[in-house]
């Protein structure tokens, strides 16, 4: 696949081409807390339709759900079916909605138990670039190829055994999903024989949409021929010439489906499959609107088509293969998110669950907005390369309010989740506001972030706002993570105070940059570390000294004490108050940051900075704050250097929605969002020149001298001024901008 660089010695720019640097593959192991949990398969940007393989590791299935989250796990030997619908890197069991699968054989009861129909494969004939993937299924000896639009997947199988004792079958299990057993509540799947179409739905039962009644997903799949047998199964009782199944099968084998059946003569089937969160017609209006008349060929190249020019926006000098492999693939990961609900028509279900239609202006109901990771820093990516996505992403999540009467932390599809923790939603919209997404209405914005801050929401609301209120803290008795979450209130409010400034409402900017601080009422001054406390005063911090790097202590949200103990971003004044001196400031920062650097594995929670979740982040960048910037460029470079790789397991944790690919892109250009502000933290550049071709004009970022070694910033110049290496804002790189580092071997 990279051939091609053996003759451009790193010399040129990186522009046409990208696509070859982008490897699906990279994000499909890690293990225990390092699971990335991506899809290798074809999408288009923000589509609904994850079309992917999912695999086992053995021929039972047993353990199919650990590490599988996202269906497919590299190190597996079976694949077992390709599904519709995924997560992109998240740490939930969810979707993996719509399954097929070719066979070379009349499937039989032995078929529908443990996934019978699996077959073995082997990564040597395995294919994966954005928008195709390829792979041969041993077992049938059959070649298949995958492609998707936003909610079409199509598919083209090549029946390579015998046709004299073979057969050309392709399954449909309707029941299935990434959580088997459980994730199915019930379905229905017809063979509709007059005009040769299959079609059906499944409601499925996923660990966060389940959480709010479950997800419905509809499917109509056509056929390049004409099926010539066909049939359908419930549990393992297979019925030949039926034309009908419902339910999710028998506990022990949860399977539902049917199969239709070729000539000897079709050796190559074509199945377009549209799929719906509508109906089974709105699938089929899909279907029409993307892919019309067209074939799989010409499919995949429009998608491809696609993807480049969302990599073309990056024009890249230096670096090398790695680094470029790297910084593209992270392109293509983040911006696989978030999910486009609206259909063809502007059609959507709401947090009601009732149909609307789109308000004019609004381009896309966006969901699957996994907010607890991506505030940080992919939704101010989007605000920086998509602001259409940004804008519709803000406008979505008043839609959840107005018709679904909460704000949302996690939503998927159009359910609330209950998951994670914080109001979140509130630093989403207001750091798209601050990065100049103004194009929706404010006053009902403020409504909802308002109330999720003050009342207690039918869903997902905050816990005990009443004592968040009166007390300025959670209190431990309440709930023992009462510390992790004072720190989100206090970031969530914090962030509100400022937009309610913004626009006006003076009184609740006051309340709400207040209660932005309460961060302080849970800082423990003997320890120097953020303590939950009771309601009486009483610390409940650690004692031992093991317990302060515990990571899995139950009073800090995926974490422990240190993780949590600079977890303050937007006030690195009033933070370094806490610590008494700038100078403890920074010896605390540097231990908690490159005392992790000590443990190679990402497999495991690292104690200090884990680099592979999101609580944390930030932590690296904020020595800025204190006045060392060059710990900042060595550290953050050190990072990018050893935390990403370009195998497998190339991604320090779970990608979460892109947030792991958004720290990377930003730490690689030489800045990284404050979230919830208009600022940046300032960093070391990895590559000579970047120029980013976004809406709101060419950014271009030069790094002379730029080398290995030569990580620190001598000098800055934004559109040829002078300027100090800790911060800039958004309107100091809005419009056409050049950033120009002079670099050196020493600070």
């Amino acid at each position: 696949m990279f051939s091609f660089l053996l003759f451009c010695c790193w010399c040129a720019v990186v522009g046409a081409g990208t696509l070859d640097f982008v490897d699906p593959i990279i994000g499909t192991y890690g293990w225990s807390d390092g699971v990335i949990a991506l899809p290798p398969g074809p999408q288009t940007p923000f589509g609904l339709v994850r079309l992917s393989p999912d695999t086992c590791e053995t021929l039972d299935c047993v353990n199919t759900v650990a590490h599988h989250n996202a269906g497919y796990f590299w190190p597996d030997n079976y694949i077992r079916i390709f599904s519709h619908t995924h997560i992109v890197g998240a740490g939930a069991t969810e979707y993996g909605t719509i399954g097929v699968m070719p066979i070379n054989h009349i499937p039989t009861h032995d078929d529908f138990i443990m996934y019978g129909f699996l077959s073995h494969y082997s990564h040597s004939t395995e294919t994966a670039e954005p928008g195709y993937y390829a792979v041969t299924l041993e077992t049938p000896n059959i070649r298949a190829e995958l492609t998707a639009t936003d909610f079409v997947g199509v598919h083209r199988y090549t029946f390579n055994g015998d046709a004299s004792t073979t057969e050309r079958v392709i399954l449909f299990d309707t029941a299935y999903t990434i959580k088997t057993r459980k994730g199915c509540f019930d379905t229905s799947t017809t063979v509709d024989v007059e005009n040769n179409e299959v079609y059906g739905w499944i409601w499925e039962n996923g660990d966060l949409t389940g959480n709010d009644g479950g997800y419905t997903n509809y499917f109509i799949a056509t056929f390049s021929a004409k099926f010539t047998t066909y049939g359908v199964w419930e549990g393992s009782t297979v019925t030949p010439l039926e034309t009908k199944s419902t339910g999710c099968g028998a506990e022990q084998f949860n399977s539902t489906g049917a199969y239709v059946g070729f000539s000897p003569s079709d050796y190559q089937v074509e199945v377009h499959i549209g799929i719906s969160s509508i109906s089974v017609e709105q699938a089929r209006i899909n279907m029409e609107n993307n892919i019309g008349d067209s074939k799989f060929d010409e499919i995949r190249t429009s998608t491809q088509q696609i993807w480049q020019a969302k990599l073309d926006m990056f024009e890249v000098e230096g670096g090398n293969e790695t680094d470029l492999i790297k910084f593209y693939t992270a392109v293509y990961h983040a911006l696989m998110s978030p999910t486009t609900f609206s259909e063809v028509g502007g059609d959507y279900i709401g947090f009601d669950k009732q149909l609307h239609t789109l308000p004019t202006g609004q381009d896309r109901f966006l969901s699957d907005l996994s907010i607890w990771d991506t505030f940080r820093a992919q939704c101010s990516l989007m605000a920086f390369l998509e602001p259409t996505i940004a804008r519709d992403s803000v406008r979505s999540l008043i839609l959840m309010f107005q018709q679904g009467g909460s704000l949302p932390k996690l939503p998927f599809a159009y359910c609330y989740t209950e998951g994670m923790v914080g109001n979140h939603a509130i630093v989403l919209i207001v750091d798209s506001w601050k990065r100049g997404i103004t194009d929706f209405n404010t006053t009902a914005a403020f409504e909802a972030m308002k109330y999720a801050a003050t009342q207690t929401q039918e869903h997902d609301t905050r816990i005990d706002v009443d004592d968040w209120i009166s007390l300025g803290y959670i209190p431990y008795e309440v709930d023992e993570r009462g510390a992790t979450l004072t720190l989100d209130y206090s970031y969530d409010d914090w962030a509100l105070g400022q937009f309610a400034e913004d626009i006006g409402e003076l009184d609740d900017a006051a309340v709400f940059s207040q209660r932005g601080l309460n961060y302080m009422n849970i800082w423990n001054s003997e320890y120097s570390f953020f303590c939950p406390k009771t309601s009486k005063g009483e610390w409940k911090c650690p004692r031992l000294p093991d317990e302060w790097v515990n990571t899995r202590d139950n009073r800090y949200v995926e974490g422990d004490a240190w993780h949590y103990r600079f977890y303050v971003p937007y006030d690195g004044a009033g933070l370094i108050g806490l610590f008494g001196s700038n100078e403890s400031f920074i010896e605390q920062l540097q231990i908690f940051v490159e005392t992790s650097q000590r443990d190679p594995f990402t497999s495991t929670r690292n104690s200090y900075y884990w680099a592979g979740n999101e609580h944390n982040l930030a932590s690296p960048f904020m020595f800025n704050y204190g006045g060392r910037p060059d710990l900042t460029q060595k550290n953050v470079r050190w990072i990018l250097d050893h935390r990403y790789d370009t195998t497998p397991s190339g991604i320090p944790g779970n990608e979460d929605y892109g947030a792991m690919a958004s720290w990377y892109l930003f730490g690689a250009l030489g800045f990284y969002p404050v979230a919830g502000t208009a600022n940046y933290f300032v960093t070391s550049p990895l590559f000579d020149k970047v120029i980013v071709h976004r809406p709101s004009g060419d950014l271009t970022i030069i790094a002379y001298d730029n080398s290995p070694s030569n990580v620190y910033i001598s000098e800055l110049f934004i559109n040829g001024v002078p300027w100090e290496p800790t911060f800039f804002s958004q309107s100091d790189i809005e419009g056409t901008t050049t950033l120009e580092f002079y670099m050196s071997s020493t600070p």
